[in-house]
């Protein structure tokens, strides 16, 4: 009787211990699902090119991941206040950012595209026009540093002039209604939508955006993820890159 008393009570270790040893290498995700196709829901279910990416680095590692959405501002703040391990969804990489999280090296290089409906026809050539339109965006985007560092000096737009929004499918609802003349989204967004919905370019910044995984200051995590864009390759993650956008 002892030795059975024994045995099970070292058996309830070694299973409290895979429980713990389970519970490390779970990943808490945030996400904001709306900025397809880097992260969006369907059916009830999250899909997208970031999503894959780090599944398959979670596959490799053998960590299991739990994802919870936010809208983008807060996807940012889960991670700044450690309440995430990570945040992906299409995210830009800036200089502000990094002040307040560490980034994974660059997946993938981006646009900024300014779009309208087609009906409206607004194409800007020069961006001195563009003070006679309004533009939204969601809040907590790249574009607010971008339009209060190097738009609003040249005088070409003021920051408080902008629209701000919990997430992009506000944005392009009001440019539907026509509360709004043009809409900041990412390349990658854009590409979407147009397949979707009567817009158009009417300007795009290119050759200085890149999108990478957001981490909390000072996580190993980070490091173990570049190791894995590595070990990808250049080849495979192209490949990856082109099955969601194409």
């Amino acid at each position: 009787m002892k030795k059975i008393v024994l045995l099970f009570c070292l058996l309830s270790l070694v299973l409290c211990g895979c429980t713990r040893k389970e519970e490390v290498k779970t990943i808490r995700v945030a996400v904001c699902p709306t900025s397809p196709p880097n992260l969006y829901e369907e059916n009830g279910k999250y899909l997208g090119l970031d999503l894959e990416l780090f599944a398959g680095f979670c596959a490799a590692r053998g960590y299991r991941h739990t994802v919870t959405a936010y809208d983008w501002q807060g996807m940012l703040g889960a991670v700044m206040s450690g309440q995430a391990d990570v945040a992906f969804s299409g995210i830009s990489i800036t200089e502000k950012r990094k002040e307040k999280m560490d980034f994974s090296a660059p997946y993938m290089d981006n646009t900024w595209n300014l779009v309208s409906m087609k009906k409206r026809n607004i194409l800007i050539k020069d961006l001195g026009e563009l003070k006679k339109y309004s533009l939204g965006f969601p809040r907590g985007m790249a574009y607010s540093a971008f339009i209060k560092d190097d738009l609003e000096p040249k005088g070409i737009y003021r920051l408080d002039a902008a629209k701000m929004y919990p997430t992009y499918n506000e944005v392009l609802a009001d440019l539907q209604n026509g509360n709004l003349d043009l809409a900041f989204l990412d390349g990658s967004v854009a590409s979407v939508y147009k397949k979707k919905l009567e817009i158009q370019d009417s300007y795009v910044f290119t050759g200085f955006d890149t999108f990478g995984l957001a981490f909390p200051k000072g996580s190993p995590l980070r490091d173990d993820f570049d190791r894995y864009l590595k070990e990808l390759g250049p080849e495979k993650l192209k490949a990856l890159i082109g099955k969601w956008l194409g």
